[in-house]
């Protein structure tokens, strides 16, 4: 795995030196060739691989968001970032770049998680912070409902709750 680890290092480096000169279909396929060595290796190895390991997964995954976000490509953006976090919750650069790629496709209530998360970690994370002052009041306070469905026929109604940070369905009623 520490062989592994190292060749998937040089695609890390490989791709900020890509990004940095603004090349950024190289810094993807580099970045992409670390996730892809790494994936192997684990697979490999099986669960409970080192924790270096890990660490330059998410930060791959994090560099793939931050090309996606100059690139424009939100939703392969929001992909990456769910992955990063899912392995590592605390990543400030991840959320701020997952709910910045959801604001941009209108997802508000995805962007509320990944800095809500990502508050839970980080409380004093400038950047967090400064984007949940922008994404407003959370809805769960006085008419905090989702009513959005995407269908014209259908209105959800579900309510978000900061106790239990997510999305709870109100209880059915009967028909009258």
């Amino acid at each position: 795995l520490a062989a592994t680890e190292a060749e998937a290092g040089v695609c890390k480096a490989s791709g900020n030196r890509c990004f940095k000169a603004r090349d950024d279909a190289g810094a993807l396929r580099c970045y992409a060739e670390g996730l892809k060595l790494l994936a192997s290796a684990s697979a490999a190895v099986g669960p409970g691989c080192e924790e270096d390991a890990m660490e330059l997964e998410v930060a791959l995954h994090a560099n793939c968001a931050q090309v996606l976000i100059r690139q424009r490509k939100w939703l392969e953006c929001i992909e990456h970032c769910n992955a990063a976090v899912k392995l590592e919750p605390s990543h400030a650069k991840a959320a701020w770049r997952g709910a910045t790629a959801a604001l941009e496709v209108d997802m508000h209530d995805v962007a509320v998680s990944f800095v809500e998360n990502a508050l839970e970690f980080q409380p004093d994370c400038a950047e967090l912070l400064d984007l949940r002052r922008r994404l407003g009041p959370l809805p769960d306070l006085a008419d905090g409902y989702d009513s959005g469905s995407g269908d014209e026929n259908t209105i959800n109604v579900r309510k978000f709750s900061t106790k239990d940070r997510e999305w709870v369905e109100p209880p059915r009623r009967a028909p009258a």
